[in-house]
């Protein structure tokens, strides 16, 4: 193989290698239940990490989506935790929004934006599904729907699951965010 072909190789592995987060899996932040909580799970074989916003519709709509994924899943390892990364986001705020919305998961406070900005995260319902070490295995939206949710939406985050669960590649590991603008500051 020629060197030209062999550097082609390498950077295809390269751009197809799984991301990691640098601090990712030690990050911590504070939580709706008034505790620290670490970003990923230590106890859970993976952990989905999905960026939250109170104003937005589109978070509204998918709450129920997002209960559901939790009652399927939590008792096969995967653990669940929202961030508000957006300038408003105080753990006052996020505790009533958390109740309201029968939320089965802690909620963490960064308002900074540092969490949302180190994981790329641009939208609300925008959803990472990770591993122990830090190894982002899926990105993006929950599913293909907005606001007005279809029984046929593709569910991207559900997918992604059941590829880890059962031990397979993940078959979308980007897929397209349909949320709100998190308004960081």
């Amino acid at each position: 193989m020629d060197l030209k072909r062999l550097a082609l190789v390498g950077l295809t592995l390269w751009a197809c290698a799984p991301a990691r987060t640098p601090g990712f899996v030690s990050g911590r932040l504070p939580g709706t239940d008034g505790a620290s909580h670490p970003i990923v799970d230590p106890e859970a074989k993976f952990t989905v990490v999905e960026f939250f916003s109170a104003h937005c519709p589109c978070q509204a709509q998918h709450d129920a989506r997002l209960r559901e994924l939790v009652k399927r899943y939590r008792g096969q390892g995967i653990a669940f935790v929202a961030i508000d990364s957006e300038a408003e986001a105080t753990v006052s705020r996020d505790r009533a929004e958390a109740a309201r919305r029968g939320y089965p998961y802690v909620i963490l406070v960064d308002p900074e934006g540092t969490a949302a900005r180190a994981m790329k995260a641009d939208y609300a319902t925008y959803s990472l599904l990770v591993d122990r070490a830090g190894t982002v295995l899926f990105r993006g939206g929950i599913d293909s729907d907005r606001s007005h949710l279809r029984d046929d939406a593709t569910p991207y985050l559900q997918n992604a699951i059941d590829d880890v669960l059962a031990a397979r590649p993940v078959r979308l590991p980007e897929a397209k965010t349909l949320g709100c603008s998190l308004m960081l500051k």
